[in-house]
């Protein structure tokens, strides 16, 4: 299989050069897929997730609006995973099981040492949360059942354990997804 440079690629999407989308698909759809289906993904939705990234990315080529922070293959990762992010929150799909913040990359070494800059900020706003969000959030994380969390917070009902799980776990999601830091790690590795 040919290789191309990550210009190489950019020059090829606006083009339309078929030998550079066809070493796009051949060489990065299967990284993708396993990702996401080894995250609860349906094989058969995560072909439109890919063809939808592709079809962003080419749009912000023609656009002039795309400049390489990263490499190719990880800028692609992270708007298929942002997609099928997306498409999660709007109920279009649904898991298998609950996501958790994961970093696509090539590079096995650089996944680790984002991974352990996304748990440090996790960590961080983990610790600025109530007491009681983090007593049920650190419940839930241990898989322990709505009814003895129920149980052992004292809530009224079932239903409100939930909804103050949900609650919880959305608060945490928006101060990591706000802090620049975030933003930083994902787009620097």
């Amino acid at each position: 299989m040919e290789q191309f440079t990550d210009a190489q690629i950019i020059e090829g999407i606006l083009h339309s050069e078929r030998e550079v989308l066809d070493f796009i698909y051949q060489r990065y759809y299967g990284k993708v897929e396993s990702f996401l289906v080894g995250r609860g993904g349906n094989p058969e939705y995560i072909k439109d997730v890919f063809q939808e990234a592709m079809l962003v990315i080419c749009q912000k080529i023609r656009d002039k609006g795309l400049i390489l922070t990263c490499t190719f293959s990880t800028y692609l990762f992270a708007v298929c995973k942002n997609i099928w992010m997306h498409d999660l929150r709007k109920n279009r799909y649904q898991p298998v099981e609950d996501s958790k913040l994961d970093v696509l990359s090539e590079d096995p070494e650089q996944d680790e040492e984002m991974q352990e800059k996304l748990k440090a900020l996790y960590r961080y706003h983990f610790s600025r949360l109530s007491k009681d969000c983090q007593e049920i959030l650190r419940l839930h994380f241990n898989r322990v059942s709505l009814a003895d969390i129920q149980r052992i917070l004292g809530y009224s009902s079932e239903h409100y354990t939930s909804d103050r799980k949900y609650r919880c776990k959305q608060s945490l999601y928006r101060r990591i997804m706000k802090d620049p830091k975030y933003k930083e790690i994902i787009q620097n590795g």
